[in-house]
């Protein structure tokens, strides 16, 4: 499976999980804000009556703490809903070794770090990819000793080190990952 069809499953399971995300998050951010509103207005109502300049300065700051909150409460829940998702894909990124398509991005990580580190000597893998390392080696020493849902580390005698495993891209990723989680919560 090439990297851009894995990044296309990913994104479509995401696509659901923010959907889902999305409509609990709007709800529960609706009630929110609509429970500050009331607050706000029945408040406001009271201190209309007795219309002093301290009472109408306890009005505003009242609708500005409610307005704080509900902007708080919106924020929590958006983190929480792109933690779910990013522990979703997480759960998806460390079942990929058992996919059909592994060897074949596993064989695309190795090339990809070669070409960045062409004088490596050693090649790091993980105990369960020793089998479809080998083959690839090519001069490289093979060293199981790697813990990663799958990629590659490779090093050289001058102690330069390309580690391109999937934790590593994933992680690369956040920011990005996170910018548009972003974007597509935004109203």
């Amino acid at each position: 499976m090439a990297l851009a069809d894995l990044l296309r499953v990913i994104e479509a399971d995401a696509a659901a999980e923010r959907a889902r995300a999305d409509r609990e998050s709007a709800a529960e951010a609706a009630a929110i804000v609509s429970r500050a509103r009331r607050e706000a207005r029945a408040l406001s109502a009271e201190l209309a009556a007795a219309p002093e300049p301290a009472a109408r300065a306890d009005a505003d700051r009242a609708r500005a703490l409610a307005r704080l909150d509900a902007a708080r409460a919106m924020r929590g829940e958006r983190e929480d809903a792109f933690v779910s998702l990013f522990t979703g894909v997480r759960a998806e990124l460390g079942a990929l070794r058992a996919g059909a398509g592994y060897p074949r991005l596993f064989r695309a990580l190795l090339a990809e770090a070669r070409a960045a580190l062409p004088g490596a000597t050693a090649l790091r893998v993980d105990r369960r990819d020793l089998g479809l390392a080998t083959p690839l080696a090519r001069g490289l020493r093979v060293d199981p000793t790697l813990e990663t849902w799958g990629g590659i580390e490779l090093a050289s005698d001058d102690g330069r080190v390309i580690r391109n495993t999937v934790e590593d891209r994933l992680a690369n990723a956040d920011v990005l990952l996170r910018s548009r989680f972003a974007k597509r919560l935004a109203p």
